[in-house]
């Protein structure tokens, strides 16, 4: 009888601990030592390790490695993505099997929910109802907004001059050719004419243009594609001024459509375009451009810009700070939210189109009127003093430059310091004189090695405020926007339009940022404190202002900018 007894308890024991294991387990807690113990006298603790939850914890940390490799950029978005991952994967295990067991239905509802500490229960809970949020937000990529642009503005019918400058792009140049066509047909064939220059590419450029010219031709696109070979390069010269100017003469060669004083170049309805949509060697979607060419004014709706930017991307952040200047006239920076001017900012979050000085940044889209042929010849600008408000042409600033200069005798400005067309400053340099139509050009100052791109944006604001846009009707620059003080160029970025030079990036800001779950995680965390502190950095650190153009700028700025610095006063060294 005492034998029978001491067995039963016996049993009765195992049963307990076998169920408090089990209990321990399903609760995610950690398990006492296990009583089946091995010859050796070694714990077992093989039953207190899930096997199938550690798969999902390898898959999501291997989710965020994977990103982090594709797209090495300073964010957190990688590790929010392998959080959901493990979430996702812990939440439907723990319901899959509570639905198990009470499919089952071998046990009592009590002992069933009885494995569920109080803690497990409401972090069970939580994690399914912000789980529900995140999907509600939604998983799929939105379709991209495809405006219809409007046919006539101002009663006047809009043609689209498309130009382009290539080099060595063979990787790009499928996908890029079938974005233009695709661009051609919802912008109207017979509003659309393609100029294309290509020169000296190695690789299957030349190629990939012929089938480019014989597929437009097919399709009744009005075109002209040139391809040249020179025994030049696009770099490396002994000079930044060298670079410009070659790609100056490149990006020309492509307006000559509408610019040349050439019969026979110049097409015969040159006048008739409205619009010119420059594209570099991009990735880039026929959508985003439209969204380009529709960027709205802000408060002026029947207003149009004068230059209007896409964004472009590279794996830092964005890439042409060179030529992008901010509304105040400073270089727009690498990092998130790319410009310290709080209204900026504010729109940049909102994806609305921002004002800037100064963009280009892959693509962009200007008013044709100051870049058409003119057959009344070309007209010489005088330069506007930036601090008097007064003009003052551009031959009689000879004399205070001259005086400067003997003032100052041989003391030497820093790079960037220089200030250029800003005749309060004795050793200011001055631009060549303006000349229409506008055309690409270089600085020739060695103080300020100038992108083509950027100077063809300040070359608006020096036609804004000359003689020029009101001798010629057709030239018309904007009159001033909201708190501007003077007569300026319309000049946007618009970030909805997201380009980049490698397919990558591409991807990163048009598919993986636009996840409305990433974007929910963008707008709370990833944009905030990390990229916070990388900004700090940058500007203690690593950020100049060009002060070469901000002079000459300064005109257009609105009060709410920091004022000038008096540059005259620092050393090569400071």
């Amino acid at each position: 009888m005492r034998s029978d007894t001491s067995a039963d308890l016996e049993v009765d024991e195992e049963e307990e601990i076998e169920s408090l294991e089990e209990d321990d387990e399903s609760e995610g807690e950690t398990a006492p030592p296990s009583y089946a113990s091995s010859a050796s006298g070694h714990v077992n603790f093989s039953r207190k390790i899930d096997p199938v939850f550690c798969l999902f914890v390898v898959i999501g940390i291997g989710w965020a490695l994977g990103l982090l490799l594709l797209y090495p950029f300073p964010t957190t978005i990688p590790v929010f993505v392998g959080f959901l991952v493990i979430l996702f994967s812990w939440t439907v295990l723990k319901w899959s099997r509570l639905i198990y067991a009470l499919a089952r239905r071998k046990e009592g509802l009590r002992t069933i929910y009885g494995r569920y500490s109080t803690r497990l229960k409401t972090f069970l809970i939580l994690s399914t109802i912000f789980l529900s949020y995140m999907a509600s937000l939604g998983l799929i990529v939105p379709r991209e907004e495809t405006p219809i642009l409007p046919t006539e503005i101002n009663g006047v019918h809009q043609k689209y001059f498309i130009a382009a400058n290539l080099h060595d792009n063979e990787a790009v140049l499928a996908r890029w050719s079938d974005q233009l066509v695709q661009l051609a047909f919802h912008l109207g064939r017979d509003n659309v004419y393609v100029s294309i220059y290509e020169s000296n590419s190695r690789d299957r450029t030349k190629s990939l243009l012929s089938v480019l010219n014989t597929t437009l031709t097919n399709l009744s696109i009005s075109h002209r594609i040139v391809t040249a070979e020179d025994n030049k390069h696009w770099w490396p010269y002994q000079t930044s001024s060298e670079r410009i100017a070659y790609l100056a003469s490149a990006r020309n060669k492509a307006l000559e459509p509408i610019q040349s004083a050439d019969d026979d170049i110049r097409i015969s309805n040159w006048e008739g375009y409205t619009k010119v949509l420059f594209l570099n060697d991009i990735w880039y979607s026929w959508q985003s451009m439209a969204r380009l060419l529709d960027t709205k004014v802000e408060g002026e709706e029947d207003e149009e810009y004068d230059q209007a930017c896409a964004m472009d991307f590279f794996a830092s952040g964005l890439y042409d700070t060179w030529a992008a200047r901010d509304i105040c006239g400073t270089p727009l920076r690498v990092f998130w939210p790319y410009v310290k001017d709080s209204v900026t900012i504010d729109k940049i979050r909102k994806e609305e189109p921002f004002r800037v000085s100064s963009c280009w940044n892959g693509a962009v889209a200007l008013k044709a009127a100051p870049f058409l042929y003119r057959r009344d010849g070309q007209a010489v600008q005088t330069i506007r003093g930036a601090s008097e408000g007064t003009s003052t042409s551009h031959t009689s600033t000879d004399g205070v430059r001259n005086a400067g200069r003997e003032e100052f005798g041989q003391k030497r400005v820093k790079r960037g310091w220089k200030m250029v067309d800003n005749s309060s400053y004795p050793i200011s340099e001055f631009s060549p004189p303006l000349t229409v139509p506008l055309q690409f050009r270089t600085s020739n100052i060695s103080a300020c090695d100038h992108s083509e791109c950027f100077l063809i944006g300040y070359d608006l604001h020096r036609l804004s405020a000359s003689s020029l846009s009101t001798t010629h009707s057709n030239l018309s620059i904007s009159q001033p926007g909201s708190g501007i003080e003077t007569n300026s160029p319309r000049i946007y970025m618009n970030p909805s339009v997201k380009v980049a030079y490698e397919q990558n990036w591409y991807r990163w800001h048009n598919v993986i940022l636009r996840i409305p779950v990433i974007k929910w995680w963008l707008r709370h965390w990833s944009r905030g404190y990390p990229l916070m502190f990388v900004d700090w950095i940058w500007e203690h650190f690593g950020r100049r202002r060009d002060y070469c153009t901000w002079a000459a700028l300064s005109w257009n700025m609105p009060d709410r900018c920091p004022p000038l610095p008096g540059a005259i006063d620092r050393s090569w060294e400071q």
